[in-house]
């Protein structure tokens, strides 16, 4: 009886491993995905900036475009006064879309106490922070890359969606 469950167990076995299939990787023959992609990329930009262009030109504050592709309300210049990657900061901030309608206010935001450069922040915040003295505040205007990219923060802000944040420092220990 157990040989012929024995025998049983090993012909449902090699059965089983006679239909293979084998997943081959998807191959472009051009690089048409890239291309559209790229030229996808270059219009939204356009169209970022475009807005940025508006807002700023409505605004009264004036604004500083930085290396790092994002424009910011004060001086743009990094100081010793101002936060690097590993200094520990607490600070406040909220999201707000073109039109200054608030997606994301003071209070839901609430006091953020991070080491930079260890914390999940959005690309353009990180950066941001590295421009703003203890004890001051900055309005930097985010496109979407430096926001929350293609994805969006699944919730309130959507996709490709450039976002104005307004950022108070309160308070930097450097390391």
């Amino acid at each position: 009886m157990k040989r012929i469950i024995l025998i049983a167990f090993a012909l449902i076995g090699l059965l089983s491993c006679e239909q293979k299939v084998i997943q081959y990787p998807v191959e472009y023959s051009n690089d048409d995905f890239m291309k559209r992609s790229q030229e996808r990329g270059k219009i939204l930009h356009q169209e970022e900036l475009q807005w940025f262009d508006e807002y700023m030109k409505k605004s009264d504050l004036k604004y500083v475009k930085t290396s790092s592709g994002f424009w910011i309300s004060n001086n743009g210049q990094r100081t010793e006064q101002t936060a690097n990657k590993g200094d520990y900061i607490e600070f406040q901030y909220q999201v707000t879309d073109l039109e200054n309608n608030v997606i994301y206010s003071y209070q839901d935001n609430g006091i953020k106490k991070v080491v930079l450069g260890k914390a999940d922040l959005a690309r353009g915040l990180h950066a941001g922070l590295q421009y703003i003295p203890q004890g001051e505040s900055a309005k930097l205007l985010l496109p979407s890359f430096l926001g929350y990219g293609g994805y969006g923060d699944e919730g309130k802000i959507g996709p490709d969606e450039p976002i104005i944040m307004d950022v108070k420092v309160l308070k930097i220990n450097k390391h």
